[in-house]
C-alpha cells in the first residue's frame, strides 16, 4: 500500500514537512521586478512573480501556528448522524391535504357511505347499475330491494348481493366492483410532522395517511400506532412488520372519523458497527439484542467470526459494558438508552468503540510493514499506540521500531496549508525584490521553489513506538485517531546522503563513522554547499541542524536509516538576506526524504 520505488526516495524533489517553528520575516521592497531576473526564471514561476496575479488570499494569507504533533480529531459517527430506521420510508412523500383517489381497491376493501359501486348482472338478465351507498349504508336494486353494504368487504358484498339476487331472479348472478372511492376525514395527531385533519380516499390505509402527514416526528413511535374509532381503540399497528417483512395484513382500511395517534417512545437505541443497516432502532418491551439485530438486517460480512456484540448500559449513574454473541443462548433484554455495537472482523477481540462522549467509530487504523498481523484495526476512542501493538501481535524480529512512522489526516491537511503559505510568501518576497543586479547569485532559488512546489503532504506525526519506553512513560503513549496509518519498516543498515555533495546516495551504515566521514564517502561538499546548516533527519522523524567543521569533530549522532541533507548556500544579494525567506523551504526538502524512507520497504 505504501510501496515506493527507491528512485523516488533518492530524488531530492520528493520532499516533506520539517521545522514549523521557524519564524518568517519577509522584507518589503519596490514592486518592480527586474526584467533580467524575471527572464532567468522558469516559466512556471514567471507568472506567479507577477504582482497583478498574486491574489488577495496570498497577500493577506493568515499566519498558521506551528504544527503540533499531538493534534488529533475524533472522527466519529454520532447519534445525530445515524438515521432513524423507517424515517426514510416517508421522506419521498410530500404532505398534502388533498384527497388521494385510487379506485383500484383490493377484494378486502371495506365499503361505506358514498362509495359508488358497479353491479353487472350475468345470466337471464343483463342489466348494469351504478349505485352510490346512501347515508344508511345501503343501496336499492330494482326487483331486489334494499341491501346494506356498509362495513362489508367487496368479497362479502358480492356474496350478500348474489344471495339476495337468487331469491328475486332465477338463473342470474351478479358481479360487484368499486366504481368510485369515497372521501373520508381522518384525524392524525400525536408525534407526526404535520398533525391535522386529512381528507383522503376511502381506500387509504394508515401508511397512506401518515405519508400525507409527512411521516413520524422525532421521538414518535413506529411500533405502536393507534387507531381509534368512535373513541375506542380498534387497532394497534407495528410499522416494523411492514418495513422489515412487508407484512401488510395488519394495515387496515380507515373510515371517516377515524383517528391515527402516534404515541411517544423512549425506546430508541443506536446500532452501529458490522451491520447490514446501521441506524437508530426502536425496540418493544421484552425484545432482546438478537431481536433488534435481526430487525436491522443482521450482521454484515465485516463482522468478526464469532459475531460478537458489545452493549453499553447505564447502571447506577455509571456506564457498564455487556458483551455477547448474536446467536448466544443468553438473551439480553434491551432497556432505554442502551447502545449496541457489532464488532468488526479483527485478529483480536476489541472493546466497544465508544469515546468518553459515547461516540462510535467505524474508520479503521491501517497497520503495515514488519508487524505480526498487518491489516485494518477498528479502534476504541481511547486506544493508543501501546494498545494497538497488542492488537497487531507486536513487531517482527527484523522490524526497525525506531523508524516506525504514523500518518494522520489532520496533520496532512495542516501540513498542506502550511506548505502553501510558505510557497506563497516566498513568491511574494521574490516579487518584492525590485532591481537585481546579479541574477546569477540567486540561480538556486527557482530550483528550490520548483522542488518545494512538488511537495506531497504526508502528515507524519513524530511519536514513540518502543513498548518499553511507552510503559515507562505513559505520557508519550499517543492516542490514536480513526483513519491513522502506521508503517513499521524492516531494519536496513544504510545511511542516506543527499544534497550538495559530489556523489549523493545510499551508503552502508557503520556506527564507527562520523558525519564528516559520510560526507567524505559521498565525495565531499561541492561549491554550492552550505556547511553551516547541514540537516540530519533521524529514522523516527526527529531532526537536527548541525555545522560541519573543517577542523575538529561535529557533535551529531547517527543511526541506521538516518538522512544527511546538505542544503545550498543562500547568498546575500544587494543587501537582502535570503536565509530568513528560504530556510523553512530548505528544511522541508530534507525532512521528506526521511518520511519517504520510512515507508519505502516492507
Amino acid at each position: 500500500m505504501f510501496n515506493l520505488r527507491e528512485t523516488d526516495i533518492l530524488s531530492s524533489k520528493r520532499v516533506f514537512f520539517f521545522y514549523f517553528l521557524l519564524n518568517l520575516s519577509f522584507p518589503t521592497y519596490a514592486q518592480n521586478i527586474d526584467q533580467n531576473f524575471l527572464n532567468s526564471l522558469p516559466e512556471s514561476l514567471k507568472s506567479e512573480l507577477n504582482l497583478d496575479q498574486i491574489s488577495d488570499s496570498q497577500i493577506n494569507q493568515k499566519d498558521y501556528e506551528s504544527f503540533d504533533s499531538s493534534l488529533q480529531k475524533e472522527a466519529t459517527i454520532s447519534d445525530g448522524e445515524l438515521e432513524i430506521f423507517g424515517s426514510s420510508f416517508f421522506s419521498t412523500y410530500s404532505s398534502t391535504f388533498m384527497p388521494i383517489n385510487d379506485p383500484a381497491a383490493s377484494s378486502n376493501y371495506i365499503l361505506d357511505v358514498d362509495d359508488v359501486i358497479f353491479i353487472q348482472y350475468l345470466g337471464d338478465s343483463n342489466q348494469n347499475f351504478d349505485l352510490r351507498i346512501d347515508r344508511s349504508g345501503s343501496i336499492v336494486l330494482p326487483e331486489v330491494g334494499k341491501i346494506n353494504f356498509a362495513g362489508l368487504t367487496i368479497n362479502q358484498a358480492n356474496e350478500k348481493l348474489n344471495s339476495a339476487l337468487s331469491s328475486a331472479l332465477l338463473n342470474t348472478n351478479a358481479i360487484l366492483t368499486l366504481r368510485e372511492v369515497r372521501d373520508i376525514n381522518v384525524l392524525v395527531t400525536g408525534f407526526v410532522e404535520n398533525p391535522g385533519i386529512y381528507v383522503v380516499s376511502g381506500y387509504s390505509n394508515i401508511i397512506h395517511v401518515l405519508n400525507s402527514a409527512g411521516g413520524i416526528a422525532k421521538n414518535g413511535s413506529y411500533r405502536n400506532v393507534i387507531i381509534k374509532r368512535k373513541g375506542e381503540v380498534v387497532h394497534q399497528l407495528d410499522l416494523y412488520d411492514i418495513f422489515v417483512s412487508g407484512d401488510t395484513t395488519s394495515n387496515i382500511s380507515l373510515r371517516s372519523g377515524d383517528s391515527i395517534i402516534i404515541e411517544p417512545s423512549n425506546n430508541f437505541i443506536p446500532l452501529v458497527g458490522a451491520l447490514n443497516r446501521q441506524g437508530i432502532y426502536e425496540f418493544k418491551d421484552g425484545e432482546t439484542v438478537s431481536d433488534i439485530i435481526n430487525i436491522s438486517g443482521g450482521v454484515s460480512s465485516k463482522a468478526n467470526k464469532n459475531k460478537e456484540f458489545s452493549l453499553i448500559r447505564e447502571i447506577d449513574n455509571s456506564l457498564e459494558m455487556i458483551s455477547g454473541t448474536v446467536n448466544s443462548p443468553r438473551e439480553i433484554k434491551l432497556v432505554a438508552n442502551d447502545r449496541v455495537f457489532i464488532k468488526y472482523r479483527n485478529y483480536n477481540s476489541d472493546e466497544l468503540f465508544l469515546s468518553e462522549f459515547e461516540d462510535f467509530i467505524d474508520d479503521p487504523v491501517v497497520v503495515s510493514g514488519a508487524v505480526k498481523y498487518p491489516g485494518e484495526y477498528y479502534i476504541n476512542q481511547n486506544d493508543t499506540i501501546l494498545s494497538l501493538i497488542t492488537k497487531f501481535g507486536g513487531f517482527k524480529k527484523d522490524a526497525y521500531v525506531y523508524g516506525a512512522a504514523l500518518f494522520n489526516e489532520d496533520a496532512k491537511k495542516l501540513e498542506k496549508e502550511f506548505n502553501s503559505r510558505l510557497y506563497n510568501d516566498a513568491i511574494k518576497s521574490l516579487a518584492n525584490l525590485g532591481s537585481v543586479s546579479r541574477t546569477e547569485d540567486i540561480g538556486s532559488l527557482p530550483i528550490l521553489l520548483e522542488q518545494f512546489k512538488e511537495i506531497s503532504a504526508q502528515g507524519r506525526i513524530v511519536t514513540e513506538f518502543s513498548q518499553e519506553k511507552l510503559n515507562a512513560n505513559p505520557e508519550s503513549n499517543y492516542k490514536l485517531s480513526p483513519g491513522d496509518r502506521i508503517h513499521v519498516p524492516y531494519y536496513k543498515k544504510v545511511i542516506y546522503v543527499f544534497g550538495e555533495t559530489l556523489n549523493p546516495g545510499t551508503y552502508v551504515y557503520d556506527e564507527t563513522l562520523s558525519l564528516a566521514d559520510y560526507i567524505m564517502k559521498s565525495g565531499g561538499l561541492n561549491e554550492y554547499a552550505d556547511s553551516s546548516s547541514v540537516i540530519i533527519v533521524y529514522p523516527n522523524g526527529e531532526s537536527q541542524r548541525v555545522k560541519v567543521r573543517k577542523f575538529g569533530s561535529t557533535n551529531a549522532d547517527l543511526y541506521a536509516g538516518s538522512v544527511i541533507y546538505i542544503p545550498r548556500n543562500l547568498k546575500q544579494i544587494d543587501g537582502i538576506e535570503f536565509t530568513s525567506v528560504m530556510a523553512p523551504i530548505v528544511s522541508s526538502l530534507a525532512i521528506s526524504l526521511a518520511s519517504l524512507n520510512s515507508i519505502s520497504n516492507n
